[in-house]
């Protein structure tokens, strides 16, 4: 199994304590916050008029369908469009809540983190069944199982499936470099950012795994809400939640119907035991997976939009997040339309900003991930 290397013993060693500048922040930092160096961050205004809901979508607060009376899924325990816990004591909110303080110390509000911050983030992310025991662990359910039935935790699985196992494989290694390295005080901004990217896409896959899950621990679909909203009614948004409803409020409110499209079917499906109806599980999947990614998309939009605005400290920060966040969107992509997908795979993988194209970058997101 990979760990995490980085101790905390270590990471103090590390530690230089160095000041802050306390640098003022622009733009809307729930949307990010690495607009320090921007004047005049780019503004994103949603417009998703054009977009309909599928005819097999949950809809508890769309007056065209009388509240959920008149969609396709039978009366349920969330068409009172607020989220009821199968089990009151939900882990995952303490892990979101770690995300929202790690935000604090490393990147929110265009601050430069010191290194003695990046030895507290880390903290943060090793506590005890926190964020760091699930990245050891996460599964992409777009991708087959590993081999023979393993599970990701074990010994030699990422070597193998690489792309299923994308916590252990892919975010772990990223985020133990950053630490590693923002505690010796290189580069704050940039190896801030990268965490933040890796972070935000374990925050996309997490709730798909544990809707997955939930069809035989009923729990964890209070996690894939959770994962998603920090365990928040919809007004209050946490964590992933909070940066898209900043830019995307109807994908936020769209993603919010998938998380109880979820609940709705393991309230309709043997809530108390094992599930059975998959082609309902399915459906639910499909309609909170096409909004969390649309809204993990915005984020990465919003990042190029803001690529050369500011200073040099800044681009090479977002220049990170997009090099980090951008290649995990080539799967949905080049489902899409493959041609739109290698416009996007070539801007993301660019490592100078000034030879990004932003403009054929932000039409290709726009593009592929039109609707929630």
């Amino acid at each position: 199994m990979k760990r995490i290397l980085l101790t905390l013993a270590t990471a103090a060693l590390l530690s230089t304590g160095c000041g802050d500048d306390d640098p003022k922040p622009n733009g809307n930092p729930d949307a990010g916050g690495n607009d320090i160096d921007c004047e005049n961050p780019p503004v994103y205004t949603e417009n998703v008029t054009a977009c309909q809901p599928a005819a097999t979508d949950y809809r508890p607060r769309d007056a065209a369908a009388n509240n959920s009376v008149t969609d396709a899924w039978p009366a349920c325990v969330s068409d009172e469009n607020v989220y009821t816990p199968i089990d009151p004591n939900i882990s995952t909110v303490a892990r979101v809540a770690a995300f929202d303080q790690i935000a604090v110390k490393l990147w929110k509000d265009g601050k430069v983190p010191t290194s003695q911050e990046f030895v507290e983030s880390l903290d943060l992310f090793t506590q005890p069944e926190g964020l760091a025991s699930r990245v050891q662990r996460r599964e992409d359910i777009h991708y087959p199982p590993a081999p023979g039935g393993a599970r990701c935790r074990d010994q030699g699985v990422p070597e193998t499936a690489p792309d299923r196992c994308v916590g252990p494989a892919k975010l772990l290694p990223v985020l133990n470099d950053a630490f590693t390295r923002g505690a010796q005080g290189e580069s704050p901004r940039v190896h801030a950012a990268r965490i933040e990217a890796a972070l935000l896409w374990f925050l996309y896959v997490s709730p798909l795994a544990e809707v997955t899950s939930c069809a035989s621990t009923p729990k964890d679909c209070d996690s894939a809400w959770a994962y998603y909203t920090g365990g928040t009614p919809r007004a209050e948004p946490k964590g992933l939640a909070a940066y898209v409803k900043a830019l995307g409020p109807e994908t936020h409110e769209r993603a919010y119907d998938g998380a109880l499209a979820v609940r709705c079917w393991r309230n309709l499906d043997n809530e108390t035991g094992a599930a059975t109806n998959t082609a309902l599980q399915q459906r639910a999947l499909r309609q909170y997976d096409k909004a969390l990614l649309r809204g993990t998309a915005l984020i990465l939009r919003q990042r190029l939009t803001e690529l050369t605005c500011g200073n040099e400290e800044g681009s090479q920060a977002r220049m990170a997040f997009i090099n980090t966040l951008g290649p995990f969107f080539d799967r949905a992509a080049r489902e899409t339309n493959a041609a739109r997908a290698d416009v996007l795979k070539a801007e993301v993988e660019k490592t100078n900003a000034e030879d990004v194209d932003v403009d054929a970058a932000v039409a290709a997101l726009d593009a592929l991930f039109a609707c929630p």
